[in-house]
């Protein structure tokens, strides 16, 4: 009987061990099925394939995008990311570059917005809104900036903004009185200021008296703003 129950206790304790045997083999295998995400952005798609392979990892592309500066067929993200621990036979998805976009905006800074309009319609798109500002560097006429920017991606037929430059900011002058000074005088103030000029005549009631010719009338008024491309009328008796 001893000899029987001695059996059966070496029995249990050979069956613990190899439970105990197969749990910590179970817990190896899971452990190794375990491997790290490699960082695989900026990669081509032939070697990210492979990475993936050594590792046990496969790889899926979730679509394709175009993109300005990373070439064809470049990765520009991955989930899991770089770094995250997954099981081996896991699928990795990625992001993948079309590379620049057949089609970009050109660059029109520089031009004048006559023919920046005309390239827009040559390149496949379509002018949009033209919004203007006075620039002290920028001459008159001339696109200082565009929306969406040079080489961005842009569908067929897509539109683009202009910021064009309407000049130097004109300086406000005020006009001075120029009525009852003689006509030649007032000319002369005029041409001072840099303004152009438009003289009118007006005939006096009294014919019997010589009148020397005299301001007897202004527009702009006096006291009133005006640019420097302004022009100033000058009504004179005679």
């Amino acid at each position: 009987m001893m000899r029987f129950l001695r059996g059966l206790g070496i029995f249990f304790v050979l069956a613990g061990v190899g439970v105990l045997s197969a749990f910590a083999v179970v817990a190896l295998l899971l452990r190794q099925e375990e491997v790290r995400v490699p960082d695989l952005t900026g990669q081509d798609i032939v070697t990210t394939i492979e990475t993936l392979s050594q590792q046990g990892l496969q790889l899926k592309v979730e679509r394709r995008e175009p993109h300005p500066s990373y070439p064809r067929d470049t990765v520009l993200s991955q989930t899991p990311a770089g770094g995250a621990t997954i099981k081996k036979g896991r699928p990795v998805r990625v992001v993948v570059s079309q590379g620049p976009s057949e089609m970009q905006a050109p660059k029109l800074a520089g031009e004048n917005y006559r023919k920046a309009e005309m390239m827009i319609r040559q390149a496949g798109f379509f002018p949009a809104d033209q919004s203007r500002v006075s620039s002290a560097e920028a001459p008159r006429d001339v696109v200082i900036a565009q929306d969406p920017p040079a080489e961005t991606p842009l569908e067929r037929g897509g539109r683009i903004s202009l910021l064009v430059s309407s000049g130097k900011k004109a300086q406000a002058i005020v006009m001075p009185k120029l009525v009852g000074r003689k006509a030649d005088d007032a000319v002369r103030a005029v041409e001072r200021m840099g303004l152009q000029h438009r003289i009118l005549y007006k005939t006096t009631g009294d014919k019997s008296q010589p009148v020397e010719r005299t301001v007897v009338g202004q527009k702009p008024a006096a006291g009133y703003p005006v640019t420097a491309d302004a022009s100033v009328e000058l009504v004179v008796s005679k």
